[in-house]
């Protein structure tokens, strides 16, 4: 994913960067609708045992084939230029290499250190969130909400990771319409090179609501604060419909 997302930087023009992020994203969240929706799927059933005789070998599956095609059509669609060096650096050996890696971190500009730090905290919260929350779901339904006769299925995990992929369907389709329309409410960087001419009959509306237009800082800071709010929020949820809506809540 990481290198993909590098894509965007090494072949984008600057100006066009933010909106290939944008698309990014969303084409991110499009493939999470589809891959959780897979996941409500009892597709041992559907697909027999052949290639996998548990639901999570079949999500693996699926995942492989869909890496393939999409890394594929990547590969072949895009352009790179090949920036050769002039120093003959094909040996040096890998201690050299990581030495050079670490010095170059040491003489990041400060604002880009500060992103990398955040960035590292904040995806310790963020694995763990990404992995475990179909179970957690799950493990709270069984644990609060589940019928009696539940107890009898022969596929117990599968249940907890089908009733958790579920939860993880609302949150992507939140993020899929979150892609769309918060690239359209954040105020842009570029929007300040330029003096913008709305319509007469709308000038004072989008006058007044540009007061209230936060930048990418403030959006960035807003969602950490509600992500962090949601996980202080996880021991508490005593019922499948509120761990869902934390779920959810963090699809923003």
């Amino acid at each position: 994913m990481s290198c993909s997302r590098s894509l965007i930087v090494d072949t984008l023009a600057i100006p066009k960067q933010q909106k290939g992020a944008a698309w990014s994203s969303r084409m991110v969240s499009v493939g999470h609708l589809i891959g959780y929706a897979i996941g409500t799927l009892d597709l041992v059933q559907m697909f027999g045992t052949s290639f996998g005789d548990t639901q999570f070998k079949k999500l693996c599956l699926f995942a492989a084939f869909g890496l393939i095609f999409t890394v594929g059509i990547t590969s072949w669609a895009v352009t790179e230029r090949i920036l050769v060096s002039r120093d003959d650096d094909s040996q040096d050996g890998l201690v050299k290499i990581v030495g050079r890696i670490f010095d170059a971190t040491k003489q990041l500009p400060p604002r880009i250190q500060a992103i990398c730090w955040i960035q590292f905290w904040s995806w310790i919260g963020w694995f763990p969130f990404l992995f475990y929350s179909t179970t957690w779901v799950g493990e709270t339904y069984y644990r609060y909400d589940v019928p009696r006769d539940a107890a009898k299925s022969n596929d117990a995990l599968g249940d907890i990771g089908r009733i958790g992929s579920m939860a993880l369907v609302i949150s992507s389709f939140i993020t899929f319409v979150s892609a769309f329309v918060l690239p359209l409410v954040v105020k842009s960087p570029e929007e300040n090179q330029f003096t913008k001419r709305p319509p007469a009959a709308v000038a004072e509306l989008v006058k007044k609501l540009g007061k209230y237009q936060p930048d990418l800082l403030t959006a960035w800071i807003c969602g950490h604060l509600m992500f962090s709010g949601a996980m202080i929020l996880a021991p508490f949820a005593h019922s499948f419909k509120f761990a869902t809506a934390l779920v959810a809540f963090c699809g923003l």
